[in-house]
């Protein structure tokens, strides 16, 4: 995907907001599960941790990835990807921290196993 079609997408938008990953924090060193029978599989496994912000990554806009919430059942965090358009790192900074303000998460910590 081209830097100028994802430009023109966000043309339309204040921001975008999308999850940070789609899953939950694997356990480390998960992303390598089946690496010895097939070497994609790294790859492969590492999909659901990047899809969301990969294409922002590449094609260079302004996104942040806020920790807002926890999962219930295992404590880990949750985010909350935030893009803005090319020059509005100043509103993307506004309301992340309107979001920090409302869901701080500096003392949080998830269980460590």
């Amino acid at each position: 995907m081209s830097r100028r079609i994802v430009e023109g997408f966000l043309a339309g938008f204040d921001l975008l907001v999308t999850p940070t990953m789609a899953c939950l924090p694997p356990l480390v060193g998960a992303w390598r599960a089946g690496a010895d029978d097939n070497p994609l599989m790294p790859l492969l496994n590492s999909y659901p941790m990047g899809v969301f912000t990969s294409v922002f990554n590449v094609t260079g806009q302004p996104a942040i990835s806020l920790p807002i919430h926890h999962d219930d059942a295992t404590g880990l965090p949750v985010a909350v990807q935030i893009v803005a358009a090319p020059w509005r790192e100043d509103l993307l900074l506004q309301v992340s921290r309107i979001l920090e303000l409302a869901h701080p998460w500096a003392d949080r910590r998830p269980p460590v196993s």
